[in-house]
This record gives C-alpha cells, structure tokens and sequence, in this order.
C-alpha cells in the first residue's frame, strides 16, 4: 500500500447530504450558480507526436487542463515536416509506415481516447479557408489526381474550386495567404469527390495518385441506412437531414456527390466522430464570407457524444479572426442553442483584440505599460457591454503565430484568472529547435525543469475560478496596478512596472469581515522574490471590507527581473493528502534537464493497480493557516471523487452528479466513509471508497477527489461559489496479459515469399513486442524469454503504429504458420502466446509438403532430411507449417491422421499411400511388436499409469499429458478402425449389437471367436479399461431412441439404468467419438 500521509483514523460520525445538500453544501446555490466562471484552462500542444501527447496527458491532468488544441492533424502538402497548415488530405491522418510528421490516425484516435479519460477535450486545428502550396504550376501535379477529392481545373473553369491565383492581401477573402491556394467555397462543382465504384459517372476526375476508386474510400462517408435526423437551420433558412458515420462497421458508408466544402464539413463530422475530436479552432477565418461557418454549424450539429444526463454536447469551436475589429470579429461568433431538432451553433473567438493589447502594454518597458489599455480590451465586451465576463472571447498570450507579451507570467496571471475560455500556448519542440514556424511558448505549460508558475495558475483557475469579476482597483483606473476579485474567491494583484519595489494599496472586497485570504501563486513565500518578507503570505479582510496590501513588482530588491509581478489572495481550500491500496509498483515521472526531454518526458508519478480492487482514501487535516490561524471553513464539508470523464464508481446504478459544466460533473459520492473535518470536533476527515478494478480496462485511468470549502449558508457558511482542492492520481490497471493478434501480412517480395507480419496490441497496452516464426509447442516460457535476454535484436519487432508492430521473416512457407508472440507491457507485465495462420503463398505445395519441394510424395513422410516424422517424433521440439494438418500449432498423432483426407484430396499415388500407412501403422504400434491390433490397447490399459516420459508421450495419443478413455477412443477408431459399440462390426449400431452385448456379457470368449475381435475395443463403451454391465448405460446412450435395446437388456435379466441417465451421457461421448448411429 503506497500512502501519502497519515494512515486511517478510527470510526468517526458519517454525514449524509441529499443531492440538493451537496449542491448547497459546496457553493452550488442559485445565487452562485448565476455567477460567472472559469472554464478549465485550453493547452495548445504543438510541435509533439500524438503518441508523446497521449503519454503526457497524465501531466495535462495532473496541471488540471480541461482542454488542448492540437495542430492540423491532416496529411500535409509540404511533406513530412510540414505543421499542417498546408493541407493537402484532411482525411489522411497518417498511417503504418507512412506517418504524418505527428504519428498515424491510429495514433490520434489513441490520443483523442486517452484525452477524453483524463477529462481534456481535444480541439483540432481545422482549415476551411485552404488547401496547400501545389497548384497548376507544380509539374505533373494534375496528373497525379493534385489534392485529394478537389480539382484544381475542368474544361469550362481554369482554377477548378480555387480562386485565381492573387497575392494582394487586400484582398481578403480571395488571395492566397502564405501562397498557399485559397478555396472558394461559393463554387458548387458537384462529384463524388471520394470514389468507391469505379463505374460511377459522378466520381471526380482521377488521377494517377490520387482520386482513384477504392471501396475502402466508403469509411468517410456516412451511413444513411442508420437513418438521419431531420433538422430545420433558420440561418439557411432549409431543413436538412443529417446522417452519421457507422463507426461499428466503417464501410456501410454511403458515396454521395457534394461540392469542394461539402468535402470540408464532411471532414468535419468525420474527426468529431471517427477521430475523435470534441471540436476545433477554425482557422484564417477572416479569408472567407461568414455563411461559410453556417454550413459548418449545420455539418457538426448533434455529432458528439451525449452527456452523462443524456443532453447533447455541443461541438465547440473558436475562431481566429485576426484583426482588432470588433465587428468583424463577432460577424465569425455564433452562439445559440436551438435544441436538438435546430441547428444553433457554438462558436466563440480568439480574442486578438485582447492578446494585442496584453502584447502591447506588457513589455518590458514599464513607462509604455498601461493597464488601462487592457483592461477592458478584451472582444468580449461586444456582445453585452461586460468586458471580463467571458461570454465569447479566448483569451491567450502568445500562440504559434505570435509570441505575444514580454511580461509572460503577468500576463497569464490576468487571462487565466478571468472568467471564460483561456488558453496556454506549449511548443514542445520534439522535433528540434531552429524553426521559424511555430513560435515558441511556454516551456514550462506543463511543469517540469522550467518551473511550475503556469501549472500553479492553472490549478487557482480551477479551484477559485467561480464568481463574477470586480475591478477593485483603487480609484478606477491605475496605469501600473491592475486589481480584480473574482466575486468571494480571490483577489488578483497584477503590477506592469519592471523596477525593484512595491506599491502599498488598501482594496475593497466583497468578503466577510475577518475573513483571511491566502496568496495562493507561491510569490509571496518565494525567497529569491520577497527575500525581505515585504509581502504578507495571509490577508485578514477588515471590518469594512477592505484589505491592505502590496503590490509585487517584477524586480526584485537585488535587481534581478523575475518576471513574477502578481499575487492572488484568495480563500484557502481544504488540505490533505490522498491514499491507495493496493499499488503494486510506480511509474517514476521524471523533469529530464533538456529541451528533448522536456518535450518528451512524463513529469508525473502513475500507481499500478493489479489487484481486483483498491481503497481510495482521501484524508483532510485541520487547516491552521502558517501553522497558528485557525480556518474552519477550510476543513472542508464535503468531499466527491470522479475516475476518468464520469463513471459509476461506487456501484449505486450511476454517476451521482451529470449536470454539464457544474463543479461536479461526473463525480461521485463516497459511500464506504463519508466524514467531513467541519463536522468533526478536530476538524480532520476521512472519505473512502473501494473501487472495483475489475469494471475498468487494461491501461491508464485518472482519479480526481475533491474536497470543498465550507460555505453552505445553512451551516453557516457565507454562500460564496465554490472553492475546493483537487487530489489527483494517475493509475495503470494491470490485471491482465496483454494480448496481441496478427493483423495483417505484408509481402517484400514478388512471390510472396518474405513477409512483414503485422501484429496489433489488443488492448493498446504493448511497449514492446518480440517474435518467432514456427518454434516448437513443447519450447516453455522460460526459454524463450531466454531467447529474448540473450539476443532481442533476434526478435525485436518495430513498432510503426500506436499499437502495431512489424518484423520480416524470409522464404515463409506454405501452410498452417505460428507466429510466437512474446509482448511486454511498460509496467513489464509479459504474455507469451502461439498465433497460428494459414499462409498461401506458393512457397511449396501447402500442407503435406512437408520439405517444401512444390510436390507431396513420400519424402514427405518419412526418410528424408525434412519430412513428417521428423517433426511428430520431435514430440513438439520442432514444427513444420505443413506438417500441421489441424491448424493446432503441433505437430502430433492428430495431424498424422489429417494427412489421410491431405493425401486424398491431393490425388498423390499408391506409393505415397503406402508409405503413409506405414507411418500410420509405426505410430499406431504401441507395444512395439510390429503390429497394430487389441494387444495395443491392451498395453495402453496396462500403462496407463506410467511415469516415465517416453512412454507416456508414446501411449498419451491425443497429446493432452494424460493416459485414459479418450487416448483408447481415439486408438480403437484410428487406428484399429473399429467403432465403439459397433459389436457386430458392420459399421452400423443396432439391435443386433444389443444382442451381441448381451453375448458377450454372458460368455466374452464366445463373442471374441465369433467376431474376431477382442471385447475390450468394441464393447468398452465408457472406456473405463474393463467391459462389463457398467457399459450397458453408456450403450444405450447411443441410441435416439434405447428402448428397443434396453428391453433386450431386460430380458436377458441384465440390469437397466435410470431413464434419462443414458441420454445425459451419450452427450459427453458424442463430445469425444464418432459414431455411424442409425437407430
């Protein structure tokens, strides 16, 4: 068990709230419900693969993101190095062994999947303006098909559904941004633009490359068979109906024609859809006429997922705009929720208004800076007259187009303390340094060896985000002081000025008389900031509301510029530390020391669970602020936990809470212990909850606990919004072996001979895999992981998907091939497994050409260097694909009786038939005396108990490690050719065998000289080693009807079972023989 504070305290007193309760209880009253709120901060993640992204989405968890944009994830134009802007396919995300320069679509789709546990929505970079740089010029480039599902020209129009070629900016909607070739989405050339039938005279012209035919193409098109929703849209004034993709079964999709933005919207729908996506930044929007974006809303209506209470979630989706005119900015804004059955849509703006004025007046001259000038800036003032109220804006700094303010840290203070949508710019740099595009960001997004000022930001966004922004500073309006209150949560203290000093100011607030406020950023404790103490770590708010304060600078006393001239006072959460069982190993994170390092290293410790379930323990202590200010309120009064994005944890029938967007969504309560430090004496407290493991898949999960500040006004509390601390932790289950399937086989050579085999992780959890082709069964686990540690370079595959991994083999042959697949998992967790598959290349004749020579004969079977034998006798040391006549992956007495049918089918001559009864008749010749008769039943029967190897390998005929009944079935049918039951031996079961029995029970050595044949093989039908009346029941259990069989029994005075129990039992031996049964 890995604890992180102090063990469980005995029992304590249990408080239960209604739902209603617990809404009020934490700061979720009508009054604080209608304040303004911070979104969980957008990190934008660039220059990373979706690989490296879906690995560091337990930092983007831990730092508390709610969202991320990711770059354009299509094939780009300019090749592998290309950011994406440049498209050239939108549905092309990247595949095995052709990669985009983020990874594969594959890859993406892991990425959107693990984003979506770990509660961060995934917002890709979509491009509805262009395409890339190729045009006419480009030699060849038409002929190869040019962009995928566009034309650059037809007979009647030179530019196809482009513009012309213009390069004057002031032309807006028409030039060519960058040179890359601007789409004019008014053109209606209607084709089916991703071909699936060759024969369609709809198809668009194709190409040597590209446009061609392919059923496969059927994946990007919906399915109308599932049937549509039927919608009216009032801004384009038509009803539409609108289909969605069959992600169950991809290639139901249905061709339709459409024209150039047909394709895009489609594209759109697609990767909310199939890739993933919860919505997107639009980019260059500016370029085109707005309708554009009313086509778009009707294309991504209702196409995501529902939320926990059944309510459609809305795509989202921001603009740029750049430019600083408001108009025009809100001409690309769209906000409106008409319901299912209306198109609406839900678009918002990067607010550039905002982001040139924090760029402008946050330099690093502090006589230019003016917070006047930003204040009330932001583009959110154009719909309702409120500047900070987050109603339409995206407020950011820097971005991969514009490195933004040079006083970085304030001004991330300022936006991400404000209520709406706010996002950090992360340019991880994987792929090197040097590159002009994009811009550099902000190295430290996500924590790690540049600090953890923005992550510590992030987190105070969360936890005191809530409540309607207050502009305290004194006297209205300062040039260098900016301060604001998030409305009974935090006070924000944010200062241009880049010299040494402070400035001292009394504030009003809203809070409570007496309350105390705690700098939250670290600023104020920080030595090489304040190393004389000058700024006071708690606020005590005074009688008439007010405190006095100090505003930070962004020098410090000894001269050096730290860039950290803001505080936050705000009220403090509860504290504590939060526990699991049943961890059975760590995932060290790591901070590395270099820039490649900091773009790829996992920052964050993640738990192994193995174990059927876990206790989650979260303890909270009472709060003394510096160790002697009492805070009750912060003990906190209730406390919920969520695992992933809203699952039911606590096995009460659902998710307790699912009203979108509350503090609460998707979280549940603690039924096992509930008991909240303010209702107790000592003001510490104790919530747990057992967690079944078992109800969660293989890999990463994410735990979020939550525990309030008391404000619920009816205990006493002051009724504020709520104010909670986040405890997280990142698990990995790990109950499992991972599995692994072949997936596919890749020829490197004409005949086929050599081939890539393509085996895919099941369960998306292998970080590695090592392969053999066409070892023996009988080879154990420890040797081939022995294989593995002594040469891995033998058998390592290449990964070249998110969960495929690929090695060669050379001259493969024909036949029934195993593949031994030995994957490890990152926690080191290994599976060894034997996957068998029928390969038909023509590399020799297929099953039975044992030697490969292209023809079956009796060098196949036996005296030769490479023939059956060699592989039966080797009991399971060696196989041969051809050898395997079952597909079982061995090579034993099974496959030596499938040759038979192999031998017949393949018309060989009498002179393989011979050797093949040979071979038979060896095998068959149990007590080595040279024949094949009852003896060897006899011998079987009398070894059965044997221990010595060889001789059990010898008897145990239908190799499962034991000698009994079954090895004696199969000897008497195979080998002898008789049939159990059969006592007449005429090939058929009657009533003429019941008489025979009857015989044989009566007198055995006149049955035996009457039908030749020994008692013991046709008459043992239990197969119990001894034939007497305890075969009758089985006997008659070969009947469909014993009646007739058993009267013989009866008057013959021989015992009859209970009715019924033959019929049970005929069902198990019709499991193990076959039986001619007629009557």
């Amino acid at each position: 068990m890995i604890v992180f504070s102090a063990p469980l305290r005995t029992a304590r007193r249990v408080v239960t709230f209604s739902t209603a309760a617990l809404l009020t209880a934490v700061g979720l009253s009508s009054t604080s419900l209608a304040q303004d709120a911070s979104a969980p901060a957008i990190l934008q993640y660039f220059e990373s693969r979706w690989d490296t992204i879906e690995d560091r989405t337990i930092d983007s968890f831990y730092a508390g993101y709610g969202g991320m944009w990711v770059p354009p994830p299509g094939r780009a134009d300019s090749g592998g190095f290309s950011v994406g802007y440049d498209v050239f396919d939108r549905f092309d995300l990247g595949s095995a062994n052709n990669e985009t320069l983020y990874g594969t679509q594959r890859s993406f789709k892991a990425m959107t999947a693990q984003s979506k546990k770990a509660g961060v929505a995934v917002y890709a970079d979509f491009i509805l303006n262009h395409n890339g740089f190729s045009d006419n010029n480009r030699p060849g480039f038409i002929e190869a098909g040019d962009y995928p599902g566009f034309v650059l020209e037809l007979p009647d129009d030179p530019y196809g559904d482009f513009h012309p070629p213009i390069f004057d900016g002031n032309d807006v909607k028409r030039f060519r941004l960058s040179g890359l070739i601007d789409l004019d989405q008014s053109k209606n050339y209607q084709f089916i633009r991703h071909p699936v039938d060759p024969n369609d005279p709809r198809n668009i012209p194709g190409g040597t490359f590209t446009d061609q035919a392919d059923p496969n193409n059927a994946r990007f098109y919906t399915d109308i068979d599932l049937g549509g929703q039927t919608v009216w849209d009032p801004d384009l004034n038509q009803n539409v109906t609108i289909y969605d993709f069959n992600l169950d079964n991809p290639l139901a999709g249905d061709a339709v024609t459409e024209n150039a933005l047909g394709l895009i919207l489609r594209n759109a729908r697609w990767m909310i859809q199939e890739a993933g996506v919860d919505g997107f930044r639009l980019d260059a929007v500016k370029h085109f006429d707005p309708f554009v974006l009313e086509f778009f809303d009707q294309a991504v209506h209702d196409a995501a997922p529902r939320n926990l209470d059944g309510s459609q979630r809305r795509v989202f989706a921001f603009s740029e705009v750049f430019d600083g005119d408001f108009g025009l900015i809100q001409s690309y804004v769209q906000d409106i929720d008409r319901g299912d059955n209306q198109v609406g849509g839900n678009r918002d703006a990067l607010d550039l208004p905002l982001f040139f004025a924090l760029r402008n007046n946050l330099t690093g001259n502090g006589q230019a800076n003016d917070w006047r000038n930003i204040k009330n800036a932001s583009f959110d003032i154009n719909d309702d007259g409120l500047a900070n109220n987050g109603s339409q804006g995206v407020g950011h700094v820097s971005s991969h187009d514009e490195p933004g303010a040079e006083l970085s840290n304030v001004a991330h203070a300022f936006i991400l303390m404000r209520p709406g949508n706010a996002n950090v710019y992360f340019n991880a740099k994987q792929f090197g340094e040097g590159r002009d595009f994009p811009k550099d960001g902000r190295g430290d997004a996500l924590g790690g060896q540049f600090g953890d000022a923005i992550t510590t930001l992030v987190d105070i966004r969360n936890t005191h985000g809530r409540g309607n922004y207050l502009d305290r500073t004194p006297g209205g309006d300062e040039k260098e002081i900016l301060i604001y209150e998030r409305e009974k949560s935090a006070l924000v203290v944010l200062s241009n000025r880049v010299d040494a000093g402070f400035d001292s100011r009394t504030v009003q607030t809203s809070f409570a008389p007496g309350t105390y406020l705690v700098e939250l950023t670290g600023n104020a404790s920080d030595n090489n900031i304040d190393p004389f103490d000058d700024f006071p770590e708690v606020l005590q708010v005074k009688a008439d509301g007010t405190v006095d304060l100090r505003v930070l600078r962004n020098v410090a006393p000894d001269g050096d510029r730290h860039d950290s001239g803001y505080l936050i006072y705000g009220l403090a959460g509860p504290q504590g530390t939060m526990s699991l069982s049943n961890v059975d190993s760590v995932l060290a994170g790591g901070t590395g020391t270099t820039l490649e390092e900091n773009a790829t290293v996992r920052i964050n410790d993640v738990d192994v669970i193995t174990a059927d379930s876990f206790n989650l323990t979260l303890n909270t202590n009472a709060v003394n602020l510096l160790g002697s200010i009492r805070d009750r309120d912060a003990d906190g009064d209730a406390a919920f936990f969520k695992i992933d994005g809203g699952i039911d944890a606590n096995g009460n029938g659902g998710v307790d809470f699912v009203t979108p967007n509350s503090v609460l969504y998707g979280f549940e309560n603690f039924t096992d212990v509930n008991d909240a430090g303010f209702f107790n004496e000592d003001g510490n407290g104790t919530f747990q909850q057992n967690i079944d493991t078992t109800q969660l898949e293989e890999g990463y999960h994410f735990i979020t606990t939550r525990a309030f500040r008391h404000r619920n006004p009816g205990t006493g509390g002051d009724g504020g919004p709520a104010v909670f601390e986040d405890f997280r932790r990142a698990i990995y289950v790990d109950r499992l072996a991972p599995e692994a399937q072949i997936e596919a086989l890749v020829a490197f050579n004409e005949s086929g001979s050599n081939l890539d085999f393509q085996v895919a992780s099941v369960d998306q959890t292998a970080t590695e895999m090592f392969t053999f082709l066409n070892l023996g069964a009988a080879i154990d686990d420890e040797t081939i992981l022995g294989f593995v540690e002594d040469d891995p370079n033998g058998s390592q595959t290449t990964q070249i998907d998110r969960d495929l991994f690929q090695r060669g083999y050379f001259d493969v042959q024909d036949g029934h091939n195993v593949l031994t697949v030995v994957t490890r998992e990152i926690t080191g967790n290994t599976n060894i497994q034997r996957l068998i598959i029928d390969i038909e290349n023509g590399n020799g004749a297929g099953i039975g050409d044992v030697n490969k020579d292209g023809v079956i004969d009796s060098d196949d079977l036996t005296n030769s260097p490479n023939n059956f034998e060699t592989f039966l006798y080797s009991r399971n040391a060696l196989f041969n694909p051809a050898a395997d006549t079952n597909a079982d992956g061995m090579v034993d007495t099974f496959d030596l009786l499938g040759l038979e049918m192999v031998l017949s089918d393949a018309g060989v001559s009498q002179a393989t038939n011979d050797t093949y009864q040979v071979i038979k008749n060896r095998r068959g010749n149990l007590n080595g005396n040279g024949n094949v008769d009852s003896f060897d039943l006899l011998f079987m029967r009398d070894n059965r108990f044997t221990a010595d190897e060889d001789l059990l390998w010898n008897l145990d005929i239908n190799p499962d490690g034991t000698i009994d009944g079954d090895d004696a079935e199969l000897f008497v049918t195979a080998f002898l050719g008789e049939i159990t039951g059969d006592l007449t031996r005429d090939g058929d079961i009657n009533l003429d065998d019941a008489n025979a029995f009857v015989l044989a029970l009566e007198d055995v050595n006149a049955y035996q000289t009457q039908y030749a044949i020994d008692a013991l093989v046709t008459a043992d039908v239990n197969r119990d080693w001894v034939f007497d009346v305890n075969d009758i029941e089985a006997f008659l259990g070969l009947f469909d009807d014993p009646s007739a069989a058993a009267q013989i029994f009866l008057d013959a005075g021989l015992p009859i079972p209970e009715p019924g129990t033959a019929a049970l039992l005929v069902t198990v031996l019709m499991g193990l023989r076959r039986v001619d049964r007629r009557r």
